[in-house]
Parts: C-alpha cells; sequence; structure tokens
C-alpha cells in the first residue's frame, strides 16, 4: 500500500504521487438507458421479497408450533 504523504530526511512533507479521480455523480442519467441498472434493480426486488416471504413464513409457522 502506499503512503499519502512520506517524511523526507530534511522533516518536510511531500505530496501524494498520484491524483484522486473526481467524484461520480450521485444520479447518472445515462444509467437508466443501460439494462444493467434495470437487472440490478429486478434482483433486489427479487431478494427483498424472498427474504421477506422467508421471514414471516418462520414468524408463522413459529407462533402455529407455540400455540398451546
Amino acid at each position: 500500500m502506499a503512503k499519502d504523504v512520506e517524511v523526507q530526511e530534511q522533516g518536510e512533507y511531500s505530496a501524494k504521487d498520484y491524483q484522486d479521480p473526481p467524484p461520480a455523480p450521485l444520479i447518472d442519467v445515462e444509467e437508466l438507458t443501460k439494462w444493467s441498472f434495470y437487472r440490478a434493480l429486478i434482483a433486489e426486488f427479487v431478494a427483498t421479497l424472498l427474504f421477506l416471504y422467508v421471514t414471516i413464513l418462520t414468524i408463522i409457522g413459529y407462533s402455529h408450533q407455540s400455540d398451546p
């Protein structure tokens, strides 16, 4: 790993030897036209749906087993 600041022999500090890339925009209009955006959106929806479905079924099953 490279250090951001290094101490030289005279006790001075040298700056980074690279430049940070500019920050990415929060909302990129170009991304709305790409299939990968919608594929990720569908995957998030399905994963959340399955997570909630399994969680609710577990709670329902536990409450049925614990009833006297």
